[in-house]
């Protein structure tokens, strides 16, 4: 389970660890409550954010390979060229549209 912490980046005294150490026991719980919010906040972010870096590389690597396959089957069978064309932008649009939703 996620423990955040409460150590604060010095941007002067209000906001250091000693200036939660000199506010008033209900102050503290409060400001420790909103710090730990915040920290769970960002950490969510986080972990969106590298999830979509995630989905992005795999759809990329994944409209290479289909658009590499696209190619040779144009070579192959020229007569489906259109067919393998609106399947392969059928997938990158559904894949990016899954990116812009996540």
């Amino acid at each position: 389970m996620f423990e955040p912490k409460t150590e604060l980046v010095p941007l002067g005294s209000a906001f250091s660890q000693q200036g939660l150490a000199q506010m008033s026991g209900g102050m503290h719980r409060q400001a420790t409550r909103e710090i730990e919010h915040v920290q769970a906040q960002a950490l969510i972010a986080d972990t969106r954010e590298q999830g979509r870096a995630l989905l992005t590389n795999t759809a990329l690597q994944n409209v290479g390979a289909l658009t590499a396959l696209e190619q040779h089957l144009i070579q192959v069978a020229p007569l489906g060229e259109g067919r393998y064309k609106h399947i392969v932008d059928a997938y990158a649009m559904g894949a990016a549209q899954a990116i812009s939703r996540w």
